[in-house]
């Protein structure tokens, strides 16, 4: 299998334009989440959420065109560059909800009886990525659940890896939006202010919006046009615990069966993991279900990596989370700073996996993603070397 590298990095969210700034949100616990204007909120039970500075009022795209100019600059490519790779490059893009206009209108017109054909345009923004981008291979929209940020890096390594294309654009966008926003009041999923994960005291999440995105390459590619190499993808999976729409498989069985088939994806033991981005909601289950999982996948352990979540900073960035901890752990990678949770005060059990060291050394990290349907995936960040 050939290896596979990262050799460029676009990010935008709450509290951060670029990726130096999600790398210093996330190390000096810098809150993202703040008083919504993108949107009224009056029919909510918070107005705090994780808003992006945009000038824009169609947000998804704008989050596309900030992240992915800011990855193509710092790969030192142009989008003509990965248009003369042809199909060899492809697009990964994963999202939930990126163009929820399209729904809006789709069921507002049927209430109304009318026939509105604006459903056809569900997938228009990643065309328009892979426009923007120069995308000629195939587009490839990852849409499960929560899961899709990183599931999309997931698809690139695997067909990277195994020869279907030499590079891709990997990455996603989801903007806030009042219907992601209502959708989880109804559920009363949201915290009442800022989301503390992982905390014995969290209340739900806040909801976020990101873009982030990556260029992606296979080793010899990359080191042919003499790329700089922030870090190599080594190992992915993914599952689904069919148990509920919402809820998660509380013993943490089918997470734990997902980040096990991950690390053997990696060919690496658990006790070889220094850090791990949680998927971390701050929804009682969600949080309390992840914990478990890792204590089946490192109960015979006398010491724990590092875990904490993004979310705690940044908001929950549904399908496109994923893209943007990725971003945020290969920055922590890279600056030795470990990713905080400022509001935690009292960790889950009172376990010492989540109380954040002055200094981090990460030769592997992983992030997780444990969504909505049960769908799940984790994904093997390893530093790069120019040995295997």
């Amino acid at each position: 299998m050939r290896r596979v590298v990262i050799t460029g990095i676009g990010a935008v969210c709450a509290g951060a334009h670029n990726k130096e700034e999600l790398e210093e949100i996330c190390a000096e616990g810098k809150v993202g989440i703040k008083k919504c204007s993108a949107f009224d909120t009056a029919g909510l039970s918070t107005d705090m959420f994780g808003e992006a500075e945009l000038s824009s009022d169609n947000r998804c795209y704008e989050l596309i065109e900030k992240a992915g100019s800011q990855m193509l600059d710092d790969a030192g490519i142009s989008s003509s560059y990965i248009s003369s790779l042809g199909r060899r490059c492809r697009l990964f893009f994963g999202t939930l909800m990126a163009d929820s206009d399209s729904y809006t209108k789709h069921s507002k017109a049927k209430a109304e009886g009318r026939a509105e054909n604006c459903l056809c345009d569900m997938n228009g923004y990643a065309y328009y990525a892979a426009g923007l981008f120069g995308v000629r291979g195939s587009v490839n929209v990852c849409s499960v659940a929560c899961a899709s940020g990183t599931s999309a890096a997931g698809m690139a390594l695997r067909y990277i890896s195994s020869g279907r294309c030499d590079a891709a654009v990997v990455g996603g966008a989801d903007p806030l939006t009042p219907l992601s926003a209502y959708g989880f009041n109804v559920l009363r999923a949201m915290s009442s202010g800022i989301c503390s994960p992982f905390d014995e005291n969290r209340d739900g999440i806040s909801i976020g919006e990101c873009g982030a995105f990556f260029f992606v390459e296979e080793l010899e590619h990359a080191r042919a046009r003499g790329a700089h190499i922030y870090c190599e993808l080594a190992g992915f999976a993914s599952g689904n615990d069919a148990y509920h729409i919402t809820s998660p498989e509380p013993s943490g069985k089918e997470a734990e069966a997902t980040i096990r088939r991950a690390l053997e994806s990696a060919g690496i033991t658990a006790d070889k993991l220094d850090y791990i981005n949680g998927h971390g909601t701050g929804t009682q289950l969600n949080d309390l279900m992840e914990k478990k999982a890792c204590d089946l996948v490192f109960a015979e352990l006398p010491k724990r990596p590092y875990m904490s979540s993004t979310k705690a900073l940044t908001g929950h960035c549904m399908g496109s989370s994923g893209a943007i901890e990725l971003a945020s752990v290969i920055m922590s990678m890279q600056s030795g700073r470990p990713i905080v949770m400022p509001a935690l005060k009292e960790p889950i059990e009172d376990s010492e996996m989540f109380r954040a060291p002055a200094r981090i050394d990460i030769s592997f990290a992983m992030s997780n993603s444990f969504a909505f349907g049960g769908s799940s995936a984790s994904l093997i960040v390893k530093r790069y070397t120019e040995e295997q």
